[in-house]
């Protein structure tokens, strides 16, 4: 049963490049139990995390093979190096899971390919030490290389192995309606986060089929995603601006801070997003926001207002979420580079809508340092009048969490 789904879930994403998040949650049904529901979570992410590993090791066995076909046997060899399950339960289960997709003459094909290839162990020598990292922790190669090159090699494994966990399910609690302390006591499900002092971890399965998210006492939103708004920290009855700012998480969190006082224009640039932060400001009792659709590229031309503080959460190549959003990692590097200068004109922007004397956030959810550190210090060397007052990067192993960067800066 739980390969079935797992299985139906991975199909999506390769031959379609379906969310692999979004799919998992709909599959991941109330009547499940939590054992179930962690077993196809643990399938569906831990094979796409292997998958370069688990694809050189079934190249040894077969060249040629049909996606759905490849679906199954990548599973086999997920749960065979990766999870404690007899060899013949693997097969037996997967056996019967093809011949019921694809008949007999597939589960044939699938028995005869896994029995001989859990009789191989993976062998990476002959390779260079990048490329057995890459393969090991199943990391593009021009990723490790640059992931060393800007962290060291330490780092970069313990990035890399982080990079491969299963992510946990983080909340935040809306402090609107109620505080930390009384959630926790309501339901012994959720306990205190790691990190963020209104963060808050789920063990009953999707957070979104709690009572608790349907009252808007809680929101899904990672641990470090949190730290963004506290370090913005807008004073009460502020002016803010939120450039980009689907699905809410952040901007909800900069109104809950503000307790609902002042004002926050939030943009995002499609209007089914806008609908998005819509839906969780309702949810989330949330009363002095105003929602626009609008490319924030341009914001500069056609506002006529200046901001006390603007939050700046950048589009950007994700590599700080590969533990949420392993598919990422298989995207072509070149997407860096028209995201760099996109980066670059939103801070524009920013700044000419920041009052003197304002602050502003700049963050991503990327661990590369060129869109982070050298963005900002690119970005300060246009405007010497803007000062750099804290500046922090969170790596994923340090609290379980997503990677992130942030930088709070104030205009002189």
């Amino acid at each position: 049963m739980e390969q079935e789904i797992a299985y139906n879930i991975l199909l999506a994403y390769f031959k379609e490049g379906s969310y692999l998040n979004i799919t998992l949650n709909k599959a991941l049904t109330p009547d499940m139990d939590r054992h179930m529901k962690n077993r196809i979570t643990r399938i569906v992410y831990g094979t796409l995390q292997n998958a370069l590993l688990l694809e050189y090791q079934l190249k040894k066995f077969v060249k040629k093979v049909k996606v759905s076909e490849k679906t199954i046997l990548l599973i086999g060899l997920y749960e065979h190096y990766f999870m404690d399950i007899p060899d013949y339960a693997i097969v037996d289960e997967l056996v019967n899971l093809a011949k019921k997709v694809k008949g007999i003459r597939t589960a044939s094909f699938i028995n005869a390919v896994l029995r001989n290839a859990f009789q191989s162990e993976i062998n990476l020598e002959g390779l260079s030490e990048d490329e057995q990292l890459a393969l090991r922790t199943s990391h593009p190669l021009w990723l490790v290389k640059m992931f060393k090159k800007q962290y060291g090699e330490m780092e970069t494994i313990k990035i890399l192995e982080a990079d491969n966990q299963v992510p946990l399910r983080s909340g935040r609690v809306n402090t609107l309606v109620i505080s930390r302390k009384e959630l926790l006591e309501e339901d012994e499900h959720f306990q205190k986060g790691n990190l963020s002092e209104d963060g808050v971890l789920y063990e009953g399965g999707n957070i979104a089929a709690t009572d608790a998210f349907k009252k808007g006492k809680v929101t899904i939103q990672d641990e470090s995603s949190q730290m963004v708004a506290r370090l913005l920290n807008p004073d009460e009855g502020s002016e803010v601006l939120d450039m980009c700012g689907a699905p809410g998480s952040k901007t909800t969190h900069l109104a809950a801070l503000m307790h609902n006082t002042g004002h926050i224009d939030v943009y995002d640039l499609y209007r089914h997003k806008e609908k998005l932060i819509q839906d969780n400001i309702k949810r989330l009792h949330v009363t002095n926001i105003t929602t626009h659709t609008a490319d924030s590229t341009t914001l500069k031309d056609t506002l006529d207002k200046q901001y006390d503080a603007i939050l700046l959460d950048g589009p950007c190549s994700g590599l700080g979420v590969l533990a949420r959003k392993p598919e990422i990692k298989y995207h072509d590097s070149s997407a860096m580079d028209e995201i760099i200068p996109l980066q670059a004109k939103l801070l524009e922007n920013a700044y000419y809508l920041l009052k003197n004397g304002g602050k502003m956030v700049y963050s991503t959810c990327t661990l590369n340092k060129k869109e982070n550190e050298k963005q900002i210090e690119n970005f300060i060397h246009r405007h010497p009048d803007m000062e750099v007052l804290e500046e922090r990067t969170i790596l994923p192993y340090q609290y379980h969490s997503d990677g992130f960067y942030m930088c709070l800066m104030r205009k002189r």
